[in-house]
């Protein structure tokens, strides 16, 4: 039992920025780390709920409820996902070597695309929560996506090939017992299921784009970087998120 909670503050302590006590990092502890990544989610789900019950009570416009959302979703993770984010689109839109993008992904400087990736990217997810405060009723779809992302991304973590410079995920994925997988699988489905439940056609849609989003991802990095890294998996969590919340706002106000 006590190597089940320090696998949970691992994994705590390493996708968010939540405090939590510190704990070892050895192998009995590392082997259930990743099974609880999509808690995290739940609790940036839960902060979301949390920011829009705010809003709503103190008659809050939809505005700032989308500047709010955007950060505290940043406040919760630590921005380590956005980190991983501008480091991969640097590397992509370089368009040079394989060695030369794995070189890049570990440069610590910011280059300019990830300045305007990262921009693209903070517009669209403040314009579409604008959408959905108007639209309370998908709400929790936007709160579920949370998980998803975060299930999927430790799937590839545990089941995609890793490129000869990875560090964090080789560590997490090499470490993770062979339960992991299923237990990640079972999280993917049993949230793609409350989607559907919840409102059938955009729960489909939703599916649907982080289903091609997830194939992208995997071609993407194969071809490119001859595998996974860190910063691939948080790429891959920022534009699923972000393409999610777009398909959202856009079918939200739809009658479906």
């Amino acid at each position: 039992m006590k190597s089940v909670f320090e696998s949970f503050f691992i994994a705590i302590s390493m996708y968010s920025a939540i405090p939590v006590p510190i704990v070892d990092w050895n192998e009995k502890n590392m082997k259930n780390a990743l099974c609880f990544f999509p808690l995290v989610g739940l609790i940036c789900a839960i902060a979301l709920w949390a920011v829009y019950a705010f809003c709503q009570y103190f008659g809050v416009n939809h505005i700032l409820f989308a500047a709010l959302a955007v950060f505290v979703n940043v406040l919760v993770t630590g921005g380590l996902h956005i980190d991983g984010f501008c480091d991969t689109s640097d590397a992509i839109f370089s368009r040079r070597s394989r060695e030369e993008m794995l070189k890049i992904l570990k440069d610590p400087n910011c280059g300019p695309f990830a300045v305007l990736s990262v921009i693209v990217v903070f517009l669209l997810n403040f314009s579409a929560y604008t959408q959905i405060y108007a639209h309370a009723d998908v709400l929790s779809q936007a709160m579920l996506n949370f998980v998803l992302s975060r299930a999927l991304s430790g799937i590839s973590v545990i089941c995609f090939p890793r490129a000869k410079t990875s560090t964090l995920a080789k560590t997490f994925g090499e470490n993770a017992s062979t339960n992991s997988s299923y237990i990640l699988m079972a999280a993917a489905l049993a949230t793609v299921s409350l989607m559907i439940w919840n409102k059938a056609a955009i729960g489909i849609a939703l599916t649907i784009s982080s289903g091609i989003i997830f194939l992208y991802y995997y071609k993407m990095a194969i071809s490119r970087f001859g595998g996974i890294t860190g910063d691939l998996a948080g790429y891959f969590l920022v534009v699923c998120e972000t393409v999610s919340l777009v398909l959202i706002a856009l079918l939200g106000g739809v009658k479906l």
